[in-house]
């Protein structure tokens, strides 16, 4: 049987999308090719024309979800003072409560961890990036406290707030959790303008 023209390019993206969506809500361990494969609307047999391995499919699944989560924080062209609404996005029940459709570090990092050195590379390129552009939102200066530096606490408060918070089985102390974080990201933010 013959297929159109980009039907594998089209099936491919099938695939990484519902990976990515399924190791956010399962994490990566949980999840299973078949599920993957299913979730894609495609067999199992036809998995390993698209990929070599489970560690091509998390790699690539990886920068899928990476490419979907909130990079909002990080863009340069937001409004002024766009980035506390984007703290309180971030670290909202919403979120919380989707993570199959939010960030991926706050739903896989443990996991990210464990994985082989080239996942790992993927991961920090983006990182690396990510810092970048959220420490171009801030105001830049020579302090002792560099705009960089406040980048990667604002992410670290959001990200830890966030997992703390879909960890936690009492949903008042998981709420609080998350407004302590906005509290928190939101002080970093403030002392980086501070050192003006």
């Amino acid at each position: 049987m013959r297929y159109a023209k980009g039907h594998k390019d089209h099936s491919h993206e099938r695939i990484l999308k519902a990976a990515a969506k399924r190791f956010r809500r399962q994490g990566i361990a949980a999840t299973g090719m078949t599920g993957v494969m299913a979730e894609a609307g495609l067999t199992n047999g036809g998995f390993y024309s698209h990929f070599r391995s489970k560690n091509d499919l998390v790699r690539e699944g990886l920068e899928r979800a990476l490419n979907e989560q909130p990079h909002r924080l990080a863009e340069a062209d937001a409004a002024p003072g766009e980035l506390r609404e984007l703290i309180r996005y971030y670290l909202s029940s919403e979120h919380r409560d989707r993570p199959e459709t939010g960030c991926a570090s706050a739903a896989l990092l443990p996991e990210i961890g464990r994985q082989p050195r080239s996942t790992r590379k993927v991961y920090t390129a983006r990182m690396r990036e990510f810092f970048e552009q959220l420490a171009r939102r801030l105001p830049q200066n020579s302090s002792s406290y560099p705009s960089h530096d406040a980048a990667i606490g604002i992410f670290a408060v959001l990200v830890g707030a966030l997992q703390l918070s879909r960890a936690v089985e009492d949903r008042s102390m998981s709420d609080a959790i998350l407004a302590a974080g906005i509290r928190a990201a939101n002080t970093l933010a403030d002392t980086a303008e501070e050192k003006l």
